[in-house]
């Protein structure tokens, strides 16, 4: 492992906030998922393989998939401030993932310094948007 891949490493830890979250509000499958996200994560971004890398993206699209579940049961006319920010948290991590796919920048910088940084950022983004969701 790189050294300046530790940070992905640790970064990866902030989804047990997630899952203790989840698990505080009575969402025991979306606190294992968020569990299974962070054993995934840390491997993966510990030791990247094929196999790695479909396990961790298995999680995440779990994840993706339960929390647009439960933002849609607990959308309502006086919570439309806070939809539209959790929808703006995925948007921007689409946005640093697929597009900085797409123009080899953000995610994917050639410097992987750089492309840590922004996956870290990821990491933290994704994280605070699921929080937000638990506590709708």
């Amino acid at each position: 492992m790189e050294d300046f891949s530790i940070l992905l490493v640790v970064s990866s830890l902030i989804f047990i906030t997630n899952s203790l979250s989840a698990y505080y509000k009575n969402y025991f499958f979306y606190s294992i998922l968020f569990f299974c996200l962070t054993i995934t994560s840390i491997i993966f971004h510990y030791h990247t393989t094929l196999y790695t890398k479909i396990m961790d993206k298995i999680f995440i699209l779990a994840i993706v998939l339960y929390g647009g579940h439960l933002l849609y049961k607990k959308t309502n006319i006086n919570n439309q401030y806070q939809v539209f920010l959790i929808i703006l948290t995925f948007l921007t991590s689409i946005f640093l993932f697929y597009y900085g796919y797409c123009v080899n920048q953000y995610c994917y910088h050639p410097d992987k310094c750089i492309s840590n940084r922004y996956h870290c950022m990821l990491h933290i983004l994704s994280s605070l948007g699921h929080h937000w969701i638990i506590f709708l």
